[in-house]
């Protein structure tokens, strides 16, 4: 059996130099082309010249065939170069829609960042905490446990703590004195009237 390139009429090398797939196909095109117009001129001169027109048609046959076969292929690498152009295309829109993402965040946590840097503790009601040194010496343990050097926000914290306590227990004592007012007053209604009632049957 021949291989398709000892079975190719001279002149037509199926992989020039450098050569793809494209080229192949222009250098097949144009030899066909050269010998079509061989054949035509041949035809022309007459018999003897209409004998060899008809053998060079016949020995392009098999450069016509390759030149199909080239077409096929061009066309199938078209299709491929298509489907990897779409996925590539693919792949920057997804990534395109990723960087959209993460740029809304960035302006969402920037535009964060600077309302808390904004931010003012004064701007809503000041709360008067014992000065420190009262607190260290006021507060129990579970409160003195964390200094303000090794973490000011949870000091701070516990220093409120302290000042929720000791206003809760003053809110108690002042509950516990107005209760015992108001039963002090109630004695001494009682009273009043007892004595108004005993001076009544005195007189």
């Amino acid at each position: 059996t021949h291989s398709q390139t000892d079975n190719m009429p001279p002149g037509s090398d199926p992989s020039p130099e450098g050569g793809s797939e494209l080229e192949r196909l222009e250098t097949l095109t144009e030899t066909l082309r050269g010998k079509l117009a061989a054949a035509m001129a041949r035809k022309a001169d007459g018999a003897a010249g209409g004998s060899d027109a008809a053998e060079l048609v016949a020995g392009s046959g098999l450069a016509l065939l390759e030149l199909k076969q080239l077409n096929r292929r061009v066309w199938e690498l078209v299709g491929e170069y298509k489907e990897g152009t779409q996925r590539a295309n693919a792949g920057v829109d997804a990534a395109e829609l990723k960087l959209q993402n993460l740029q809304y965040e960035k302006n969402h946590f920037l535009r964060e960042i600077t309302h808390l840097r904004d931010f003012r503790q004064d701007a809503g009601p000041r709360i008067e905490l014992l000065p420190e040194s009262e607190f260290a010496a006021a507060a129990p343990e579970e409160l003195r446990g964390t200094s303000k050097a090794a973490d000011p926000h949870q000091f701070h914290l516990n220093r409120l703590e302290l000042e929720r306590r000791q206003r809760e227990s003053l809110c108690g004592e002042r509950d516990a004195r107005a209760a015992e007012r108001t039963a002090a007053a109630e004695r001494n209604a009682e009273k009043r009237a007892f004595l108004e009632g005993l001076q009544a049957q005195l007189a």
